[in-house]
């Protein structure tokens, strides 16, 4: 899924980094049960002299995914290592960057084999 990142609030210096577009990864969970989202930029971020490939994102929301049809608030997160963006994260271990809009570019759809 691809996906453009928006600031929206919480860190004035960090909106100078977005908007950013990338892709969806994969999902995670973190150690408190919360789906997150590895969110891997098209071109490397650089905030406070640390250059990021990869956040995690969370909606804000309650029973609003990441994802949808309208834009969505999430909680930014910065990784250094996306290796340490795995299930079972601690969601402490990361940099809480800002809040952000995240808004559905495009979907992938699989293609299936036609049957035989």
């Amino acid at each position: 899924m691809r996906l453009r990142l928006e600031y929206y609030d919480h860190n004035e210096h960090f909106a100078r980094v977005l908007p950013v577009d990338g892709t969806v990864a994969r999902r995670v969970q973190s150690t408190a049960g919360d789906e997150w989202v590895l969110f891997q930029l098209d071109a490397p971020a650089s905030y406070e002299n640390v250059s990021y490939e990869y956040f995690l994102l969370r909606s804000r929301w309650r029973n609003v995914e990441i994802g949808g049809k309208e834009p969505t608030s999430v909680f930014v997160l910065l990784v250094t290592d996306q290796k340490e963006a795995r299930n079972g994260f601690d969601v402490h271990s990361f940099t809480h960057a800002a809040w952000g809009m995240a808004r559905t570019l495009q979907r992938v759809r699989l293609k299936l084999p036609t049957p035989v």
